[in-house]
């Protein structure tokens, strides 16, 4: 298998350490090096350090991360796609409508790859979920319940402010993208995102999904102390219920689990007391299998599962839910 050449661009994103963690393990990856961009502070020791310009010059490059702040990351991702090298892109891809939807329709034309950083898509109790809905186990879907909490510093908190919505920009686009994926297209977002202070940004998210009648929420706060631990999904449906909580925990330095409580129709007899024992996965990567699937679309081994016009579709609902209209 011939190794691709890879180079990391940014480091200022929150994760910029998931490409170097996770293609480290990888013999299949020729790791250039990263490029640290102005203003970004974050080294890594052991992996070289290039210049933009460096890279710029490279004419042999397969793929590119792009790690930088959300605000920076479709510039530096249009500059990649334009020269047909694929890129890998963490999320959500800045507030800007219009660059991230350029982006988005200049790589489907010159048919690049362009894979997005949502790493819960690759949660094993989440993709669980996901196929059962598919496949109509619970049937019709009455609501979602999407929420991602922890504690952030003051300054994480003053920085939230660079962005509308905040929170629900920073973390809440991981729920976002699972409401999408659960329950489709919603009839109305409704946001509620609030400040819990006025040095702060929107630090406490909180949005609605209307679909006719019904109504699925996100909520993702930086306040909430032990919120991490009460990260959780809720799929409620005609036919049962899901329930995933915690979302995830670290079981070592490096990997994660998930626990699932799957309640179906025929648990009901059992009274309203009963909750189906839970269901473990193993111990899992965040990053190593979203980085394989990126890797099989720049080889052609698959298609990607996310297409140009669902990200478009996703991120235009993550702006509503940040509270943009258009």
């Amino acid at each position: 298998m011939k190794e691709l050449k890879v180079v990391q661009i940014g480091t200022g994103h929150d994760h910029s350490f998931a490409p170097i963690n996770s293609l480290k393990k990888r013999d299949d990856i020729d790791f250039i090096g990263y490029v640290r961009l102005d203003g970004e502070k974050k080294t890594f020791d052991g992996i070289k350090e290039l210049s933009y310009d460096e890279v710029m010059s490279m004419s042999d490059i397969d793929a590119v991360f792009i790690e930088t702040e959300d605000k920076y990351l479709t510039y530096y991702a249009y500059e990649f796609v334009k020269r047909g090298v694929a890129v890998q892109m963490d999320k959500p891809g800045g507030q800007d409508k219009k660059s991230f939807d350029a982006l988005f329709d200049l790589a489907k034309e010159k048919n690049v790859p362009l894979h997005l950083g949502y790493m819960y898509r690759y949660n094993p109790a989440i993709k669980k979920a996901v196929d059962m809905v598919k496949n109509g186990d619970l049937g019709k879907i009455y609501y979602v319940e999407a929420q991602m909490n922890c504690v952030h510093t003051d300054e994480k908190r003053k920085w939230l402010k660079d962005y509308k919505g905040g929170m629900m920009n920073f973390l809440g686009c991981h729920l976002v993208d699972l409401v999408l994926q659960l329950q489709g297209v919603p009839d109305e977002v409704i946001p509620l995102n609030s400040s819990s202070g006025k040095d702060f940004g929107e630090d406490i998210g909180f949005a609605i999904f209307r679909y006719g009648e019904n109504a699925s929420f996100v909520k993702t706060t930086g306040v909430e102390i032990g919120g991490f631990m009460r990260r959780q999904i809720v799929v409620c449906g005609e036919k049962g219920t899901i329930e995933i909580n915690p979302t995830e925990y670290f079981v070592d330095n490096e990997r994660i689990n998930c626990d699932a409580y799957i309640t179906l129709e025929k648990d009901k007899e059992k009274g309203w007391t009963y909750r189906t024992q839970k269901t473990s996965f193993e111990p899992y990567d965040r990053y190593d299998e979203m980085y394989d699937e990126f890797f099989k679309i720049v080889r052609g081994e698959i298609e990607n599962p996310y297409t140009y016009e669902y990200e478009k579709l996703l991120h235009d609902t993550l702006l509503r839910a940040c509270g943009y209209k258009f």
